[in-house]
């Protein structure tokens, strides 16, 4: 039969194993939900590109039409009878106003075009984005989908393996096991480094180990951890 340090390091290697395995099981809803807001964000941002590529031009469509009708007004201007040179000099100014007006709707067209080129010339990049997010979303459940199963069985296995050594605990340990295993997991155990304790790196007595070394159960004296010998 085996000691009671050696059956509280095999007991404390299983709950870590354990514990990693739900960290794993956990991992993989938490990965793709990170992959699915990753693809959403760049769809989104792609999305919204396009969007404003399309508001821009048809601001660039309406300013257009206001310019042709402004035209057809100067036409309509330069063909109206005057009767006087008062008559020919306020036509002269309203065209003189109207031209201006046509000068100041092209630059803000000029600058609408060259703002859709720079944009458009960003819209492969956002593109490329969207396909790799979707293709690490891909992964992802192709993932998910291979090791969720193979994750679970060896935990259920591993805490199996857990309650049948937990079985074989001395009856004179088994209460204060219960009680601290309860209150702590598995942070009621630590292995012993020459004489340290890795929990709270307290140095323990040279009697605690050689108790240890002779499988003795013992426990560290500052933080109460179940000891055992790395």
């Amino acid at each position: 039969m085996a000691e009671p340090a050696e059956i509280l390091k095999e007991i404390h290697r299983l709950m870590r194993h354990v514990s990693d395995l739900d960290a794993k099981i956990k991992g993989g809803p938490r990965a793709l939900k990170a992959a699915q807001g990753a693809l959403a964000r760049h769809e989104e941002a792609l999305k919204k590109s396009l969007e404003e590529i399309k508001q821009h031009k048809v601001k660039i469509n309406d300013k257009e039409v206001s310019i042709k009708q402004m035209q057809g007004h100067i036409e309509k201007l330069e063909k109206a009878a005057v009767g006087n040179k008062k008559e020919y000099d306020a036509v002269k100014v309203e065209v003189g106003t109207v031209q201006k007006a046509i000068r100041g709707l092209e630059d803000e067209i000029l600058e609408l075009m060259s703002w859709i080129e720079e944009k458009q010339g960003k819209t492969p990049e956002l593109e490329k984005s969207v396909q790799q997010a979707k293709n690490d979303l891909a992964r992802v459940e192709k993932e998910n989908q291979e090791r969720q199963g193979a994750y679970i069985e060896e935990q259920t296995r591993a805490r199996a393996e857990l309650a049948e050594v937990e079985k074989t605990t001395p009856p004179t340990i088994q209460s204060f096991y219960q009680r601290i295993v309860a209150s702590r997991g598995a942070a009621a155990f630590a292995g012993v480094q020459d004489r340290t304790c890795t929990a709270c790196y307290t140095e323990i007595t040279h009697q605690m180990r050689n108790e240890l070394v002779q499988g003795q159960f013992v426990t560290c004296k500052n933080c109460d951890c179940m000891l055992y010998i790395i």
